[in-house]
């Protein structure tokens, strides 16, 4: 028997497509995403734990200054730096101001700035001069934004000259220095001396924590994503074979069996949900890569948006056997009618 001509790319068989494709494109957007943070979490995890340790001096009410010659087991591998607490005024926020003296570029990112000029982390909303006040008050100028992997996006970088005047520090003082790579007899010295050693990457903690969310949510993407694609598989269907009853009946007068009806009813919806699956791949990418586009600006290029084959995979499959789960009650309805019922004027299925 010839193919059974009972759909063409129509409209709504298009419109389905697209809808189809949209959801598909939220699922793989979503996990690279989530896929992505998840590389970036465990690469700088990596690298902190394995390179860089916090050292600091505490004292009764946290760290205490320290002179560079007192950590002189570990000063070429080492970058110095102050910390304070502080409020800025105008912009009513409160913040930690910081500096680094970084000569040997242990840190592998430039956080050096001059004069009473300062750099915003990114997550802070604040610009133009501004008064801070800490043990000492300063005029500032706000002149712009960093990013940096180590340092938290809701810190202000100073001179160090600035921040000698607002923490009253001298010339060699420091309460924090980042050593890289330190040999366990250094970091035994270091505690020795009473100072405390620390990986870097407990100031990444709080990402990590809300990485996990995100990435447990993600996961639960899929089950209203596969939902709405079964619904317009079997609206789209639905419609179709409400539309095409008389057709469908004059084949089953002409001798076409139910089974054979009944491959071809999901042969036609398996292709359109096929295509709109493979269009939301496509849109998925493109919409991951411009969300790694921006976040490299918002944040910094250590974070990625990954895009893994066996994600895709999944996403391409889940929609595939939503659009089958989608296609069962109304192709077995269509396929029960007797034929004389299908060639009577009928309303909607």
């Amino acid at each position: 028997m010839r193919s059974l001509p009972l759909f063409k790319y129509t409209s709504r068989a298009r419109s389905t497509s697209w809808m189809v494709a949209l959801c598909t494109m939220f699922v793989v957007a979503s996990f690279s995403i989530v896929s992505g943070l998840q590389t970036s979490m465990e690469s700088l995890a990596g690298n902190f734990e394995e390179e860089y340790l916090l050292v600091t001096h505490q004292g009764v009410n946290g760290p205490t200054m320290f002179d560079r010659t007192e950590v002189d087991s570990v000063v070429d591998a080492a970058a110095f730096g102050l910390f304070t607490f502080a409020r800025v005024e105008p912009a009513d926020t409160s913040l930690t101001a910081f500096c680094l003296v970084d000569e040997g570029a242990v840190m592998g990112e430039s956080l050096v700035i001059d004069g009473n000029e300062t750099l915003a982390g990114t997550a802070l909303d604040i610009s133009g001069y501004q008064m801070i006040e800490a043990a000492q008050n300063k005029s500032i100028l706000v002149s712009g934004e960093f990013s940096s992997s180590i340092v938290s996006s809701s810190w202000l970088l100073c001179s160090h000259d600035l921040m000698m005047s607002l923490t009253s520090a001298e010339d060699s003082d420091f309460n924090f220095a980042v050593v890289k790579a330190p040999s366990s007899e250094q970091i035994e010295m270091l505690q020795d001396d009473g100072f405390s050693v620390q990986p870097m990457l407990s100031i990444l903690g709080f990402l990590e924590s809300g990485t996990q969310g995100i990435r447990s949510a993600a996961m639960w993407v899929l089950i209203p994503s596969s939902f709405v694609v079964a619904v317009l598989v079997y609206s789209f269907l639905g419609s179709e074979t409400a539309d095409r009853r008389r057709e469908i009946g004059i084949l089953k007068a002409m001798g076409a069996s139910k089974k054979r009806i009944l491959a071809y009813l999901f042969i036609d919806t398996f292709l359109i949900t096929a295509w709109g699956a493979a269009l939301g791949l496509a849109l998925g990418i493109i919409l991951s890569y411009g969300i790694a586009t921006m976040s490299a600006h918002m944040f910094t290029s250590v974070f990625v948006i990954e895009i893994e084959e066996w994600l895709l995979l999944l996403a391409y499959g889940m929609t595939l056997i939503a659009g089958i789960a989608g296609t069962i009650i109304p192709s077995v309805r269509s396929t029960r009618a007797s034929p004389a019922s299908d060639l009577q004027e009928v309303g909607r299925f």
